[in-house]
């Protein structure tokens, strides 16, 4: 079961800075090896 509820993660979001938010995306990206890019056509 997850930790935090999807509300509770946005709430934390928002308190982020754009500083912060882009240095979670990097991590999040290398942790599970995936992209946040948007698909190009």
């Amino acid at each position: 079961m997850a930790k935090y509820t999807t509300e509770e993660l946005l709430e934390a979001f928002k308190e982020m800075t754009l500083v912060e938010l882009t240095e979670f995306k990097k991590a999040f990206e290398d942790e599970f090896d995936v992209t946040a890019a948007a698909p190009v056509a």
